[in-house]
C-alpha cells in the first residue's frame, strides 16, 4: 500500500466543535508533566512541511492518520525506545500520549495500526528525522539543554551498529540456502528426488561433535559434503527452470543467485577465500545481504556484522548534533566529510573538530579545524580541556546502544540501516530535553 497515495484525517477540523459533556484534556492533566511541556514548545506546523514536503493528500480511499499525530507518535516511539507494537498500544491506553500527539479529548476507539507506524517510518526517512533532531535542537538552546557557546566544538567517533543476524558460519547459511531452493522448487513445481533435509540435520549435529582442533579434517570433510549436495540442488533447479523456458519474478531471481553465491563462497581457505573477495561480495545473512563484517580491534568481539554509524556530539552538555550510516566498511577518516555535512544540515555554525587518532589522514577539507590527541599546532587552555574530553563520546555510543536501538537493527534492508540510529539519536536528544524539564519543576 503507496503511504502517499491516501486521503487523510484531519484532528484540528474533528475537534473544533466543543463537546458537551466532555472536558479537554488540558483541563485533566498534570502541567507540570514532561509532556504536557513539550507539546507546547515544538512547532508542529513547521515541522511537519520540513519533515514531509512532498507527500500528496488525494480524496478518494481509505483514510490515513494525521501527520501531526503520526510525527508526535514517531518521536514518543524514539524517546520511549518502544517496539511498533508498544507504541500502539501505549497510544490507546496514555492519556498524555495522546495529548502530545495532539487530541484535545480522549480517544476511547484510536487504531493505529503497526503496519501504519512501519510505513510513515519509512515515508519520514533520513531527511525526516534529520528535521526532527533540528527542531530538537532548537528546543534544547531554549530550555537550557545545552548553551550556544556548546556548539563552537563537536566529538566525532564511528561505532558499528549490529544487524538482527545469526553468526555467518557457513554451515547455517548453506542450510538457510537449502531451504529456500526447496522452497522454490516446490513453487515452480521443480520435482525433486530428495531435499537433503535429514542429511543437512544429521551432518551438522555430527560437525558439532567435532569441536577440537584435532577433529578439523573431519569437520572439513563433513561441510565439503554439505556443499555438494547444496550444489546438486541448485543445479537441478536451474537445470528445470531451463528446460521450462520458466521466467523467474524478481524476488525469486534474487534467491537463486544468493543462493549461488553462498554456495559459491562456503568452505573455501584462507587464500582462495581472499581471492573471492577481490570479485565478489561475500554474503553473510541470506535475508540481510548488505551486513558487512566490521573488525575494530576489540578483544571481546573481534568482528562485528552490520554497519558503520558516524556520531557526533556537542563540546559539551552531551547533545547529538548528527549522525550518518554508512555501507561498504569504509576507513574512519573517510568518513569525517561526510559526517560534519550531516551536523552542518543541523548547525551550521563553524567549529572545531575532535577526534580519536582514527581519523588519521582524514578526508575533511578544512584541515586546521580538526584536532586529535597528537595534535602539535598552538592550543588554547579550552582547546587542551576539549582534546582531553573527546573520550565523552563513548558513554553516549553507549547510551545510544543500550537505551537507543543501536545495540540490535531490527530495521530491515538499507533504509533500516539509515533510520535506525536517526531513532535512537531523536531518543536521546528528547530523553536529555524531558530531563531538564522535569528537574525545572521539581
Amino acid at each position: 500500500m503507496d503511504f502517499d497515495n491516501m486521503p487523510i484525517e484531519n484532528i484540528t477540523l474533528s475537534q473544533k466543535q466543543g463537546r458537551l459533556l466532555e472536558d479537554k484534556l488540558f483541563t485533566k492533566l498534570n502541567p507540570k508533566n514532561k509532556l504536557y511541556k513539550l507539546k507546547d514548545m515544538v512547532n508542529w506546523s513547521e515541522l511537519e512541511a520540513r519533515a514531509l514536503p512532498n507527500i500528496q493528500i488525494k480524496q478518494l480511499g481509505r483514510n490515513k492518520k494525521d501527520h501531526r499525530v503520526m510525527l508526535a507518535l514517531s518521536m514518543l516511539q524514539a524517546m520511549y525506545n518502544g517496539s511498533d507494537s508498544f507504541t500502539e498500544e501505549e497510544l490507546k491506553e496514555n492519556v498524555y500520549w495522546q495529548y502530545f500527539c495532539g487530541y484535545e479529548y480522549l480517544q476511547a476507539n484510536l487504531d493505529v495500526s503497526e503496519a501504519t507506524i512501519r510505513r510513515f517510518r519509512n515515508a519520514l526517512g533520513e531527511d525526516g528525522y534529520n528535521e526532527i533532531l533540528k527542531e530538537l535542537l532548537r528546543i534544547g538552546l531554549k530550555v537550557g539543554a545545552l548553551k550556544k557557546k556548546d556548539l563552537d566544538s563537536v566529538i566525532i567517533d564511528t561505532t558499528v551498529q549490529i544487524k538482527n543476524i545469526k553468526h555467518p558460519h557457513d554451515v547455517y547459511l548453506m542450510e538457510t540456502a537449502r531451504e529456500k531452493i526447496v522452497a522454490l522448487c516446490k513453487r515452480l513445481g521443480v520435482p525433486l528426488n530428495e531435499t537433503y533435509a535429514k542429511s543437512f540435520k544429521y551432518k551438522m549435529i555430527k560437525l558439532w561433535k567435532y569441536k577440537k582442533d584435532s577433529k578439523a579434517p573431519q569437520r572439513r570433510k563433513i561441510m565439503i559434503s554439505l556443499k555438494v549436495r547444496l550444489g546438486r540442488l541448485i543445479r537441478i533447479c536451474q537445470r528445470a527452470i531451463e528446460q521450462s523456458k520458466l521466467e523467474l519474478s524478481e524476488s525469486d531471481d534474487i534467491i537463486l543467485s544468493r543462493a549461488k553465491y553462498i554456495h559459491g563462497q562456503s568452505v573455501l581457505k584462507k587464500k582462495a577465500k581472499n581471492i573471492y573477495k577481490q570479485d565478489n561480495k561475500v554474503i553473510y545473512s541470506f535475508h540481510a545481504p548488505e551486513v558487512e563484517c566490521i573488525g575494530k580491534g576489540k578483544l571481546n568481539k573481534p568482528y562485528e556484522f552490520g554497519n558503520k554509524v558516524g556520531i557526533a556530539i556537542s563540546g559539551r552538555g552531551n547533545f547529538v548534533l548528527g549522525i550518518k550510516s554508512f555501507h561498504g566498511n569504509p576507513y574512519d577518516g573517510h568518513t569525517l566529510d561526510q559526517t560534519v555535512t550531516a551536523v552542518r544540515k543541523l548547525s551550521p555554525v563553524p567549529c572545531k573538530i575532535f577526534v580519536d587518532l582514527g581519523y588519521v589522514g582524514h578526508n575533511f577539507k578544512e584541515k586546521s579545524k580538526v584536532f586529535t590527541a597528537k595534535t602539535q599546532k598552538t592550543l588554547s587552555k579550552d582547546d587542551k580541556k576539549m582534546q582531553k574530553r573527546r573520550s565523552a563520546i563513548e558513554p553516549i555510543i553507549g547510551h545510544l546502544k543500550n537505551f537507543g536501538r543501536m545495540g540490535r537493527n531490527y530495521l530491515k534492508g538499507v533504509i533500516g540501516d539509515i533510520i535506525n540510529p536517526l531513532i535512537s539519536a531523536v531518543g536521546l536528544n528528547l530523553r536529555r530535553i524531558a530531563n531538564v524539564l522535569k528537574e525545572s519543576t521539581a
